[in-house]
């Protein structure tokens, strides 16, 4: 191989890799399915290898301005895999990753975002992830989930202080995530579940122990009795 040839296919090798060095981030993720996947942002600046998503949302969640970069051999294979990260004084840290196919859904996830809306008539305000992996196949159900979740409840509940929240892991459990949650006593539980299309599930159980003004307060709140306390189920989508 002549020594002109050489330096020409140096030359394209170099062009190819200040073309992707350089390619939109904007553009990588209209290509890449990133929307499908439920990430959506009021701005994307950058390029792929180091972008900037403003007011970047997940679904329903909230993630605040982050920064992003795209895995060039997962694009090369057709996937996407984009991570993520946050450093915000007032909103705290939050980092992971986001697979777009093979199967969709998040990974390695640890920080805090707020809940929008909450969950139903549950009025939870954030939602903790600690290395919380959640992925669904073609057909929208569980393909993996582990890690955990703390939800934080703010508003008193018929008296009852939940704002150290409730935590627990993350499973896979009849081809939907679910997380079974549980406040510091064991009196209060959350079993919260649901599919790749974001339709969840949540069963609120609070055991009064045989007191009738609590579960009177409770019942005005619409929760029922059962063999497991009083339940308040709710169902909606993120």
């Amino acid at each position: 191989m002549s020594v002109r040839r050489h330096w020409t296919i140096a030359a394209l090798l170099l062009a190819l890799i200040l073309i992707v060095a350089t390619f939109p981030m904007r553009l990588a993720l209209g290509w890449s399915g990133a929307t499908d996947a439920g990430i959506t942002a009021r701005e994307i600046r950058g390029s792929v290898w180091s972008g900037e998503l403003v007011d970047a949302r997940l679904g329903v969640l909230p993630l605040g301005t982050v920064r992003a970069s795209l895995s060039p051999l997962a694009l090369l294979g057709a996937r996407t895999e984009l991570a993520f990260s946050r450093a915000d004084e007032r909103l705290g840290a939050l980092a992971g990753r986001l697979h777009g196919s093979d199967p969709r859904g998040v990974s390695d996830v640890s920080g805090t975002t707020s809940m929008s809306g909450g969950l139903g008539m549950i009025p939870v305000d954030t939602i903790r992830f600690e290395g919380a992996t959640i992925r669904f196949d073609d057909a929208g159900k569980c393909a993996a989930a582990s890690g955990r979740i703390q939800l934080t409840v703010s508003t008193p509940i018929a008296g009852l202080d939940l704002s150290r929240g409730l935590s627990g892991p993350l499973a896979c459990a009849n081809g939907r995530a679910q997380a079974s949650l549980a406040s510091q006593s064991g009196m209060e539980r959350l079993t919260l579940s649901f599919d790749g299309s974001g339709a969840y599930r949540a069963q609120f159980a609070i055991n009064v122990d045989r007191d009738p003004a609590m579960a009177g307060a409770l019942a005005a709140l619409g929760f029922k009795a059962g063999p497991t306390g009083f339940v308040l189920a709710t169902s909606g989508r993120f």
